[in-house]
């Protein structure tokens, strides 16, 4: 028998916060500093909050890198605009045509764990370490968001 699937995938732990971080390294130019991560979710779908909030707590537990620290909130899709962002991180069901037109807006980077979001252009990156370590980049969203990866970074994941 087949166990039910979750409501959404797992929520970044701070291994992911980690990779996020140095992912951000290879961002052209990098960002430095303080920085402000959204986690944004879609009140309209069911967990998208929860997972949100489960996202940015793994912030407060590992959110120092080299050069880089980050300071993540959850904030709705209908609240995203309203904030300043250099990075997104997507709960489930929030990659929308919303989130696209914010991360165009703020030429921001967006990573997932959900890859459909990626696949449909919405968030640019997927991203799990469970089992093992994955990224995807999706080229076109992170052209249409005018996001420069350092050509070191695009070697080392996987293109959509």
């Amino acid at each position: 028998m087949l166990a039910a699937m979750p409501a959404y995938a797992e929520a970044f732990d701070s291994k992911d916060v980690t990779i996020l971080g140095e992912a951000l390294h290879f961002v052209v130019p990098p960002p430095k500093g303080e920085i402000s991560v959204a986690v944004v979710y879609n009140p309209a779908v069911t967990g998208s909050e929860q997972e949100a909030q489960q996202i940015s707590k793994a912030f407060s537990d590992t959110s120092q890198n080299i050069g880089v620290s980050m300071h993540a909130f959850a904030v709705s899709l209908d609240d995203l605009n309203h904030n300043a962002f250099v990075a997104v991180v997507s709960a489930n069901g929030a990659g929308t045509p919303i989130l696209r037109n914010a991360l165009t807006s703020h030429h921001a980077v967006c990573v997932t764990g959900h890859l459909d979001q990626v696949e449909n252009g919405s968030c640019q990156i997927y991203m799990t370490s469970q089992p093992t370590v994955d990224i995807r980049l999706n080229q076109d969203a992170t052209d249409a968001a005018d996001v420069h990866f350092a050509t070191a970074f695009r070697i080392m994941v996987r293109t959509l």
